[in-house]
């Protein structure tokens, strides 16, 4: 058996015992609803209870009580002027910091003065998701996802990756077909190609379509480019607080054949061929790790996942995708399998920090 043979093999029972029911997902995101209000923000008070902090709406005899997510409490503070990380930790945090939270919110929305002092609460089952500006566009999600399922079917790539979040949500596709590119400094590198689709309903990331590299002697990912950018921008929403489905259903639209359009693209020789020539200049690119490894607190690598790099480093295994000289390719794949020990948000989080190192260049290089 030869080695491209043992890693083909090693790809496809990846994809066998990962690959995901797309019915499944579908009717998971058929049966989330999520309730929309547009409250003024003399009507809304902080509270430290109901299991974290919860938002108090009084209008004449109807009270409303819904607890604030982490995502939404960062929003909350983005808007009024307090500290983000504070806030969404608190939110969480011990009955002192929830107490905390909660009197800052309080004094901070009485004194509100924003041009517009209404703002969008997204709802789920009593929990505010997301806490928008009244200039949020709302996108009908079901329908963008199930484009992409659609053509992922019709280019027969196999969905293996899902994960609905709190606030954000992503779909994952993998081609099994294995690769082969000759690097200047990192050997042979065999990978199979795949898209990531992430969006979130709640404001916590744009509509995002990235093509995905998976290494095949190892099965560390890395999040190339986005092909898709979307912010959810438009006018404010009317006083009367009136929304036009027809209205939602054709910015949906419109969003979904931009994926359709997208997905196509990503997999055209020509962006295989552009990406393909940039895992090449990553592999040239030598670097002096220490200095990269300092670098990563920075970029968003927390302290411990930092260390957890600069020990699969010192390893050095060919298991962890470590092989060849020292170089921005070989460093983007340490960052990557220090990825796999984490949970499926945050994996996807570190594999584009990863993405980062190798795909430098834009896709509208190639327009």
């Amino acid at each position: 058996m030869t080695l491209k043979s043992v890693l083909q093999k090693k790809v496809d029972t990846f994809v066998a015992e990962s690959r995901i029911n797309s019915e499944v997902i579908y009717d998971k995101l058929q049966n989330r609803v999520i309730d929309d209000f547009i409250i003024p923000s003399q009507l809304i008070t902080f509270t430290p209870d109901y299991g974290g902090v919860g938002t108090i709406i009084k209008e004449d005899e109807d009270v409303h009580i819904w607890s604030l997510t982490p995502n939404s409490a960062y929003q909350v503070a983005d808007r009024l002027g307090l500290p983000q990380t504070w806030c969404s930790k608190g939110v969480t945090g011990s009955k002192y910091q929830q107490e905390s939270v909660s009197f800052a919110m309080n004094r901070y929305i009485e004194n509100y003065a924003g041009k517009d002092d209404r703002f969008l609460f997204r709802n789920v089952g009593g929990q505010v998701r997301g806490f928008l500006s009244t200039s949020y566009k709302r996108l009908n999600t079901k329908e963008i996802f199930l484009m992409f399922i659609t053509v992922a079917e019709e280019l027969g790539l196999p969905l293996v990756g899902a994960y609905e979040g709190s606030s954000r949500d992503y779909l994952e596709v993998l081609d099994p077909v294995i690769f082969d590119i000759d690097t200047p400094n990192n050997g042979i590198v065999s990978y199979a190609r795949g898209m990531l689709l992430k969006y979130s309903d709640f404001g916590d990331g744009k509509l995002e379509l990235r093509s995905y590299w998976k290494k095949a002697v190892c099965l560390n990912g890395a999040i190339g480019h986005s092909y898709l950018k979307e912010i959810h921008l438009g006018s404010r929403l009317p006083q009367e607080f009136m929304f036009s489905i027809e209205t939602i259903n054709k910015d949906t639209e419109t969003r979904a054949l931009m994926v359709r359009d997208a997905m196509k693209y990503v997999f055209s020789p020509k962006a295989l061929e552009f990406e393909s020539k940039q895992i090449c200049e990553a592999s040239e690119t030598k670097v002096e790790l220490k200095p990269m490894i300092e670098r990563l607190p920075k970029l968003g690598v927390s302290k411990s996942e930092t260390k957890i790099v600069e020990e699969i480093l010192l390893k050095h295994s060919e298991d962890d995708g470590i092989y060849g000289n020292p170089s921005m390719y070989l460093f983007a794949n340490a960052v990557s399998a220090m990825a796999r020990t984490a949970n499926p948000e945050r994996s996807r989080e570190l594999q584009q920090i990863a993405g980062n190192f190798i795909f430098t260049r834009k896709p509208d290089e190639l327009l």
